[in-house]
């Protein structure tokens, strides 16, 4: 869909965790990102669980539009792998509830069609001026 990544998220490179945005509608973000060895988190030659943290929080942003958002808990991150140089992480974020301002987030990630990771994400927003 884009490559614009800085017109949806507040973050400037070298700390970018999202290289396309596949899909965002108003319940749902999906994006990719290829880890590589210039990536500021990686350490021998592993994304550590920050950086999936990090990615997972960019694409909720990128559901959130111009909007500043804050995380207000993370729920059960769990990685069953994590990613190495070279692997592209397909990442979805979808509404699990939403009540004004405050949003959980069930945020999944895959490489390939591996599932590495998942989490729920509570995500405060407000508008930018």
């Amino acid at each position: 869909m884009t490559t614009d990544i800085e017109q949806y998220i507040p973050q400037r490179k070298p700390f970018e965790f999202i290289d396309t945005i596949d899909e965002v509608s108003a319940t749902t973000a999906r994006t990719r990102f290829t880890v590589t060895d210039d990536c500021v988190l990686v350490c021998e030659g592993i994304l550590p669980l920050s950086g999936l943290m990090e990615n997972a929080a960019q694409t909720c942003a990128v559901r959130a539009g111009n909007k500043i958002g804050y995380i207000g808990a993370v729920k059960q991150m769990k990685a069953t792998r994590l990613p190495r140089i070279g692997e592209t992480l397909r990442t979805e974020a979808t509404v699990a509830q939403e009540v004004l301002n405050i949003c959980l987030m069930d945020v999944v990630t895959y490489v390939e069609d591996e599932q590495i990771a998942s989490t729920t994400l509570k995500i405060a927003t407000i508008e930018n001026e």
